[in-house]
């Protein structure tokens, strides 16, 4: 071969070379899968798959949220992410099909909680029921990455001081939204395109039996009769309140319904969730008057988380002995649920040195 005709030949090679890295991000782009869906896939610690829906879980057990993007390839459908394996609608998804994201440009991960728009609803002869809405909270104080750890945080909380007993309890429901934005070299302030997981509009507007996905949470419940008044923290609360009696018989209906699902609840709803858990009816509960201020035990013998105190209308669920130990006492730790539920302190409910009654769900009280 000769010097010019190996000249050329470098050349060229050199110019193919060139080309390709100049036209090879395009080339790369227009044969990369097309993004199509985002997902919230969530798992529990030690499961080692994450899915998506309503999970329920035990208080306290971890959880990771993973942000899924799902494309359309030239082979079927992909799916980038970090989550070890996924199971989604109710179908496990390939393992090859799974992949973590090495797209080019910048995508940003953003995360948000879906809530009720409102901690406590009160209807009365104005709005009803179609008054309730879910919305998208921005949680900027969260990670912008593919996989965080889980928390059953609603946003008011931050601007909240935590009750005693809450700082580490982890119970409740909440529901999560992911948003993934692509920005590229034309602007760093628009997205190119935007896609989102399941959000507000699909909570009360549709579910797998509507044809739509469901958005993804956890509903994480502490034991015994204490799973439903647990589950229902940050949840909207809806009262209704002097309607009449067509319109409450509407109502009741559906905050039952809602309530079975963990949208929001009533107190009434919450009171008949537990009732029914234990068998008993409030009017066949064994009552009995108490002082607090007189340090009725704990115990096989007295009182025990579930068990029900009430003066009035006023009823609350006994949690936890965080006073003198092994005695009911005013520092003792309740759920309260007056307008949103609440951790509270006994004496903060119940003031004064009267009698509140006492109710024992899987017992009868002992004797004097």
């Amino acid at each position: 071969m000769s010097r010019r005709r190996t000249l050329l030949l470098a050349a060229g090679l050199v110019l193919a070379v060139a080309l390709g890295a100049l036209f090879w991000g395009e080339v790369r782009e227009e044969l990369a899968p097309e993004p199509v869906a985002a997902w919230v896939a969530i798992e529990p610690d030690g499961a080692g798959v994450a899915e998506d829906g309503l999970l329920r879980l035990a208080a306290g057990v971890p959880f990771t949220l993973h942000a899924v993007l799902e494309a359309r390839g030239r082979r079927g459908p992909v799916y980038y992410t970090e989550a070890p394996a996924l199971r989604l609608a109710g179908r496990a998804v390939p393992a090859e099909a799974i992949r973590p994201w090495t797209g080019s440009g910048d995508l940003r991960v953003l995360w948000f909680t879906v809530e009720g728009f409102r901690p406590y609803l009160e209807l009365a002869a104005g709005p009803g029921l179609e008054e309730f809405r879910f919305v998208e909270q921005y949680r900027s104080d969260w990670p912008r990455a593919w996989s965080i750890p889980g928390r059953l945080e609603p946003s008011g909380w931050a601007r909240q001081p935590r009750p005693p007993g809450m700082e580490e309890a982890r119970f409740g429901t909440q529901r999560y939204h992911v948003r993934l934005e692509f920005f590229g070299p034309e602007s760093a302030i628009r997205p190119r395109l935007r896609i989102g997981s399941p959000g507000a509009a699909e909570v009360l507007g549709g579910g797998p039996s509507a044809g739509s996905r469901a958005v993804s949470g956890v509903a994480a419940s502490l034991p015994g009769p204490l799973a439903e008044p647990s589950r229902v923290f940050g949840l909207t609360q809806i009262e209704a309140v002097g309607l009449a009696q067509a319109v409450g018989e509407t109502v009741g209906p559906t905050l039952v319904a809602w309530s079975r699902q963990l949208v929001a609840f009533s107190r009434l709803t919450v009171l008949k969730e537990i009732l029914t858990r234990e068998g008993r009816a409030f009017e066949e509960l064994p009552w009995r008057s108490l002082e607090l201020v007189v340090g009725h035990p704990w115990g096989a013998a007295g009182v025990s988380p579930g068990d029900l105190l009430r003066a009035g209308e006023r009823v609350v669920v006994l949690w936890q002995d965080r006073g003198a130990r092994d005695r009911l006492d005013p520092e003792d730790l309740c759920f309260d649920f007056d307008k949103g539920a609440r951790v509270r302190a006994l004496g903060e409910v119940f003031t004064g040195d009267g009698l509140v009654e006492w109710g024992a769900l899987a017992r009868r009280p002992a004797a004097d």
